[in-house]
């Protein structure tokens, strides 16, 4: 099985080129490899700024886009391509866009092992360890500091009676 492609989808609310004091955005990747397994991941950064990272062309040894490494690999080789990734991407970065780019991809790329093991990804991860876990979640701050508060402790109320 070989990646055949890395296709990037950039989501935002409200419109790219509109603008944005609060809004939602998210990156996405799928990977598609010949036998039609396809792979999706996704990560929290900024959306056109990662697909710049993944598209761009080698620029040398240590900045090359992430697609061109990929092309041609083998998708079950998962922590190979994570260091391919990483040590070709020096000059763009180890923190930020740089590895938020790489963990969606990562992420597709298990995606494609559970699809290809026909197991749940948490096995191929090393198995179950609880049967429930505490939700977080995450909410857009009101307009004042006392609004802010008076949510948080309902919020915070709501988790202890879960």
């Amino acid at each position: 099985m070989k990646i055949t492609d890395v296709e990037v989808i950039c989501l935002r609310i409200p419109p790219m080129d509109g603008p944005c004091e609060w809004g939602d955005d998210a990156f996405i990747v799928r990977v598609h490899t010949d036998t039609g397994l396809v792979g999706t991941g996704e990560s929290d950064t900024s959306p056109m700024v990662a697909r710049a990272l993944v598209e761009a062309p080698e620029s040398n040894l240590y900045c090359s886009g992430l697609k061109r490494l990929l092309i041609g690999e083998n998708p079950l080789e998962i922590q190979k391509l994570w260091d391919k990734m990483y040590w070709s991407s020096n000059y763009v970065g180890r923190r930020g866009v740089g590895i938020h780019a790489i963990s969606a991809i990562d992420i597709a790329l298990w995606d494609i092992a559970s699809q290809f093991y026909q197991v749940p990804i948490y096995m191929l991860l090393g198995g179950k360890y609880r049967d429930k876990i505490r939700a977080y979640g995450t909410f857009i701050p009101a307009d004042t500091p006392e609004e802010n508060k008076v949510i948080a402790a309902s919020l915070k109320d709501q988790a202890l009676q879960a």
